[in-house]
């Protein structure tokens, strides 16, 4: 199931960097930046489920996994500058930091209701 997202994302940010960018720029349209800041948040939901996913964390280590996935493209954010990948992006940090947060959230929640559903069931 994380592989799955992971990949699906991966596609995402691809198709954002590639062709929805291109697509805003050539036509002038006024995305409030979208179009620049997309890859982090594709980027950044790619990186945390492809990594879970293939290191079989159970879903309760998940939350913790994705924080720590989520520092590490924070601080590939910082590093682009210096590795020559790109420029360093206030957006593009916050969005990283942000989606990180949302999926964080959503692990935990999913979290909850399975050990909830296992409670029962016992």
């Amino acid at each position: 199931m994380f592989i799955l997202i992971g990949m699906s994302f991966l596609v995402l940010t691809s198709i954002g960097d590639s062709y929805y960018r291109d697509w805003v720029y050539a036509n002038q349209i006024s995305d409030f930046g979208l179009a620049d800041y997309l890859p982090s948040i594709t980027g950044t939901i790619t990186s945390i489920f492809l990594l879970i996913g293939l290191a079989k964390d159970w879903i309760t280590k998940a939350p913790e996994s994705a924080l720590w996935i989520t520092c590490g493209c924070a601080t590939y954010e910082c590093l682009q500058p210096a590795v020559g990948t790109g420029v360093f992006d206030l957006q593009d940090f916050i969005a990283v930091f942000v989606t990180g947060g949302i999926v964080v959230f959503t692990l935990n929640k999913v979290n909850a209701s399975i050990l909830r559903t296992v409670k029962h069931q016992a």
